[in-house]
């Protein structure tokens, strides 16, 4: 009873960290055996998508119809979107900078281990816009169709901000409706250290360390432009210069969300802890309920930055030249690319199919990276959920809603 007592007492990122170190060493000492410890990782997965799909429907329909005003919403949405594209063209340009001055496919000669079963559809703009309205939104829901469960969230708060007083018991129902979730959610967290061993120990013991050899390059890539896009752009530019917060309390204030989606590999389910966050870097709560759930769908900085690496990459390990108008081109595609995948682990291979398809690049890029797509999923995920903060910081301070906050580093200390 006091073992527990003392482990609860400790801050939940240590926590986190505790499982994340013990189920690397558990999974270098039981090898192939660590798959047994796959469950948990598996129960943790399974409880966070549980929670996704209401904790959002609820959240983004207290925000819009509480919102007060329709054109601060249409202001706020403006802004936001806005905001995303910016950073994810910077996030872009710097993977693909980085890429190209380490040569990282260079040198190399690697033969696909296996070819890539179906080529992706190609997805024009037009499906894009109408596979975001749903046609049922309880299918919707059950899917977990998180663009399409925004786009009606959305469309619900406007209407029940029309309604005014009429709307105030649904109103009730879905403020309770998002304490629930935020309470479910507050419970599974206590779970995430043992669901963070399993997923390691899973992870190093099917693919042991030697996973890191062959694609060093690439993987050193990845992380040195995601530090340099977190640290200089996000924290520094974003949140710092736009923002007027100081980067190091930025850092220190989201540090456990930074830990749950480097084990986790997903911005959806770290929802939850980055709203916690971003409200104590004094973002008010319209603003952050908006904001970092339509982030977690659309903005993916991260992910971005791994498709321009992944694009270099796979030209160089073909021995293909990409012109400076090839790699503008690979930038907005990524962009749009990154905007369409959805915050769940692994999406980044199925949207880098429609990156390489545009450039032109052999799909078998794809196949090449699925094998150590884990490790790179847990360096690009990061700036996923802090682009999401420092973007609900820019348009907070926009507003003049943000909280000057003195005490952040005592709170999160």
């Amino acid at each position: 009873m006091g073992i527990l007592k003392s482990w609860n007492k400790i801050s939940l990122f240590t926590r986190i960290m505790i499982g994340f170190v013990l189920g690397i060493v558990a999974g270098l000492i039981l090898r192939e055996k660590a798959s047994m410890f796959s469950f948990l990782g598996t129960i943790l997965t399974r409880m966070l998508t549980m929670v996704v799909a209401p904790l959002v429907l609820c959240v983004i329909v207290n925000a819009v119809a509480n919102m007060g005003d329709g054109k601060r919403l249409g202001r706020i949405g403006l802004k936001t979107i806005t905001v995303f594209l910016v950073t994810t063209l910077f996030a872009i340009f710097i993977g693909l900078v980085i890429a190209n001055v380490m040569n990282i496919g260079s040198g190399v000669t690697i033969t696909p281990s296996a070819p890539v079963a179906e080529a992706a559809k190609e997805v024009t703009f037009v499906d894009t816009l109408v596979n975001i309205i749903p046609s049922n939104i309880f299918l919707s829901l059950s899917n977990n169709e998180l663009l399409q469960i925004i786009f009606f969230s959305i469309i619900l708060g406007l209407a029940l901000l029309k309604l005014g007083k009429k709307s105030e018991p649904l109103l009730n129902l879905f403020a309770a409706g998002q304490e629930a979730m935020q309470k479910v959610t507050s419970i599974i967290l206590e779970y995430t250290p043992i669901g963070v061993f399993g997923l390691m120990a899973n992870v190093i013991g099917s693919n042991g360390l030697d996973i890191l050899i062959p694609y060093s390059k690439a993987i050193i890539a990845l992380y040195i432009s995601s530090i340099f896009y977190l640290v200089f752009v996000q924290a520094g530019l974003v949140a710092g210069f736009f923002g007027k917060i100081s980067p190091k309390k930025f850092l220190a204030t989201m540090k456990e969300p930074m830990a749950f989606v480097f084990a986790s590999c997903s911005s959806v389910a770290t929802i939850p802890l980055t709203l916690e966050s971003t409200k104590k870097l004094g973002v008010d709560d319209d603003t952050a309920n908006f904001v970092i759930p339509l982030g977690a769908v659309v903005n993916m900085n991260g992910t971005a930055i791994y498709q321009a690496v992944a694009v270099i990459f796979t030209a160089q390990i073909f021995g293909i030249n990409l012109s400076i108008m090839d790699q503008i081109m690979v930038m907005f595609t990524a962009t749009l690319a990154a905007i369409g995948t959805a915050g769940i682990p692994g999406s980044g291979l199925i949207m880098l199919t429609i990156v390489l398809g545009a450039a032109n690049l052999p799909m078998e890029g794809v196949a090449l990276l699925a094998g150590i797509d884990r490790i790179l999923n847990m360096g690009r995920v990061v700036p996923n959920i802090v682009g999401d903060a420092a973007a609900a910081v820019v348009v907070a301070r926009s507003e003049k809603t943000l909280r000057d906050t003195e005490d952040i580093l005592e709170q999160v200390s």
